[in-house]
């Protein structure tokens, strides 16, 4: 899976943040990734997808538009929180499993101590009327925020109609008829698949 997500790497490549004349971004070092992931986990107010987004695919390359189109519906096939599994793929992918481990753990490392200074601050003001008005108002933000994502994701498809009736299909298995997402993918993971090769064979 990693071969066609996520560009091959050499272990030896200059480990800067910028690319080489090959096009191909440098493999980050342990302390790259974990700062990565740990800036990811401290800024994703609202929801982390597209913080994730911004910075390994605008920031610093690491994945373009499309390898991270490919890789999001992976994450989400297997269990546990989407970027999570993004960070262990990546992690894997350049530095084994002490990469994924960096990685998760630079992830999680600022919410954690974060929501726990949170929750012992709502324990105590959780229902004053400041508090349900401050919640209140991050929720148009964090909504702009994932249909940014989404948009930015859209952007990325194959112009063609199979892709656009997959979407559509997603779209009303999901939100209208709420079929499980694992059951919506597993029929309609193949036939995206089919639908691919059917056209990389034609061009």
């Amino acid at each position: 899976m990693t071969a066609h997500t996520i560009r091959e790497t050499s272990p030896a490549a200059a480990s800067s943040s910028e690319m080489n004349t090959s096009g191909v971004p440098p493999v980050p070092t342990s302390f790259a990734l974990f700062k990565a992931f740990f800036f990811i986990g401290l800024t994703g107010f609202g929801g982390v997808l597209p913080w994730a987004r911004r910075m390994l695919v605008e920031r610093l390359g690491w994945l373009t538009n499309r390898e991270f189109a490919e890789l999001l519906p992976l994450a989400q096939l297997l269990p546990g929180p989407n970027v999570a599994n993004i960070a262990t793929v990546l992690g894997r992918q350049y530095h084994g499993a002490k990469g994924a481990a960096i990685a998760v753990f630079g992830l999680y490392l600022a919410p954690t101590i974060i929501t726990i200074g949170i929750a012992y601050a709502y324990a105590r003001w959780g229902h004053a009327a400041i508090t349900e008005h401050l919640f209140a108002g991050l929720m148009p933000a964090a909504t702009g925020l994932v249909i940014a994502t989404v948009l930015k994701l859209v952007t990325s498809l194959p112009r063609s109609v199979a892709s656009i009736v997959l979407v559509a299909a997603t779209f009303i298995g999901i939100a209208l008829m709420k079929i499980p997402l694992l059951i919506v993918l597993a029929v309609l993971g193949p036939l995206g698949t089919i639908a691919m090769l059917r056209r990389a064979r034609k061009d």
